[in-house]
């Protein structure tokens, strides 16, 4: 994703002080598999570290935690934990990892290839009880998009709340859009819609454009939106938004985002993800 203004070059920062708690948290030894079949190994080997990963958070949790899966023109482009109130991955170490063949009993004994993974999962447990009424909604103009295609996304809480919207790229880049140096006030009333890029944005000549990296054919990546009911900074030594879709390298990876919100109370904080591909 590029962010474009027609003057400036810029790197979008957050702007409050961020929330520091101590964190209770425990590691365990876990592994996850996904089928091969219909997929390929690189989408099977993810779908199986975040098999894991839902498996580690249900040993320490001691819940049954769903998954939910991305499907965009009937294939598996990726795989995420969506119960993000019980308990987040701070950190993860794979031992191993491979390729096995098993027999299926649904296909009459013919083989079946699974991709697993073996790892060590830092898990962190959250405390207290999330607010039933406090939720976020989003959506974009499309799932799909082609390299140059405008996005627009819509955000809606059910609260008055402060909204801060991330973007997660294919590599676990993790790059923040909201707030930022040129829309620092992120508050939106309860039940109304957050629009960004604004009217107001466009007329300033800032846009966001899907883009797709040299070389590649697709690439999939999701928007992660969290409001907040009290303002809370994130770090923005962590977090930088890349220009023209180059980054300087030092922008915050995935476990760094988990690291910032987990220690936000769980009736603070509403939520959600939103996925998209770029071809």
């Amino acid at each position: 994703m590029k962010l474009i203004q027609s003057i400036f070059c810029f790197f979008l920062l957050a702007i409050c002080p961020s929330l520091s708690m101590a964190i209770e948290s425990e590691w365990v030894t876990i592994e996850g598999v996904a089928s091969l079949e219909n997929v390929t190994k690189t989408e099977a080997r993810r779908m199986a570290i975040n098999d894991a990963r839902r498996v580690a958070i249900e040993k320490v949790v001691g819940v049954e935690i769903l998954s939910e899966t991305m499907i965009i023109n009937n294939e598996v482009s990726g795989d995420v934990i969506c119960s993000f109130p019980y308990g987040k991955i701070l950190d993860q170490k794979i031992l191993k990892e491979y390729v096995i063949s098993e027999q299926s009993k649904d296909r009459g004994g013919a083989p079946l290839l699974t991709y697993k993974v073996e790892m060590r999962a830092l898990v962190s447990k959250e405390k207290g009880k999330a607010d039933p009424y406090f939720r976020v909604a989003a959506k974009i103009n499309r799932k799909v998009f082609k390299n140059g295609d405008q996005i627009e996304l819509r955000v809606t809480p059910t609260k008055d709340a402060y909204i801060s919207v991330f973007n997660i790229i294919e590599d676990q880049t993790v790059l923040i859009l909201l707030p930022n140096r040129f829309r620092e006030d992120n508050f939106v009333k309860a039940n109304k819609t957050l629009i960004f890029p604004s009217k107001a944005d466009r007329k300033s000549g800032i846009a966001l454009e899907a883009f797709i990296g040299d070389g590649k054919a697709r690439t999939d990546e999701m928007f992660y939106i969290i409001a907040l009911k009290e303002p809370i900074k994130f770090d923005s030594a962590k977090f930088s938004e890349g220009i023209f879709g180059l980054y300087d390298g030092n922008s915050g990876l995935v476990h760094d985002l988990v690291k910032e919100t987990v220690g936000i109370p769980l009736s603070q904080r509403a939520e959600t993800f939103i996925y998209y591909r770029i071809e």
